[in-house]
């Protein structure tokens, strides 16, 4: 006799099967028949616990926000704000290496979805990542610790952006990468643009 699973724990490995098909085969490849199938039970099994695709990627972008604002206010200190940034930087590249499905994989993969409501929520997301990022780099400018010509808005786009791109590439690459080694030269890259 086979035993149920919590909802909790099904919702979870479900979750976790939807990375997995986001990050190898994209998300048009995420099917109630493919969950399904990755978790080795029937479609029937997956509608106890969803209603429809929707359902599926909202509790995905959920969370996605989850894991990553935990990650990132773990990493704030609130002592100096650019200290904070090369924290959540090193953070966020730890959480790649550790998940092997990042946050900003899944989160990109989700936003060629079309349904509006899917696209609406994973903006909001983005959206929340990018005021966190900005509010450092206010406080940075305020502090003179960066230049106060920077635009904050630009500047977390474009660190939200050097973050994205590695971690894309890096999963074509099987997260074969040291988190601490690749974090110190983004870093400089980093801030060379934005250094006072």
């Amino acid at each position: 006799m086979q035993v149920r699973k919590s909802t909790a724990i099904r919702r979870q490995q479900i979750v976790d099967i939807i990375r997995n098909i986001i990050s190898l085969k994209g998300i048009e490849r995420v099917t109630i028949s493919e969950i399904a199938e990755e978790m080795g039970t029937t479609k029937g099994a997956i509608y106890r616990h969803f209603k429809s695709k929707r359902d599926i990627l909202s509790l995905l972008i959920d969370n996605v926000e989850e894991t990553l604002m935990e990650a990132i206010d773990k990493a704030v200190l609130y002592k100096n704000p650019i200290q904070d940034l090369k924290n959540i930087l090193l953070a966020q590249l730890i959480l790649a290496k550790n998940r092997k499905k990042t946050s900003f994989v899944v989160i990109m993969g989700v936003m060629q979805f079309s349904d509006p409501i899917i696209r609406k929520k994973t903006l909001q997301l983005i959206q929340k990542y990018l005021r966190k990022i900005e509010k450092l780099l206010s406080d940075a400018i305020k502090s003179g610790l960066v230049k106060k010509d920077i635009n904050p808005k630009m500047s977390a786009l474009a660190f939200m952006g050097l973050i994205q791109s590695t971690v894309t590439l890096w999963s074509y690459k099987n997260f074969n990468y040291i988190p601490e080694k690749i974090h110190a030269n983004l870093w400089n890259i980093y801030m060379q643009g934005i250094a006072a």
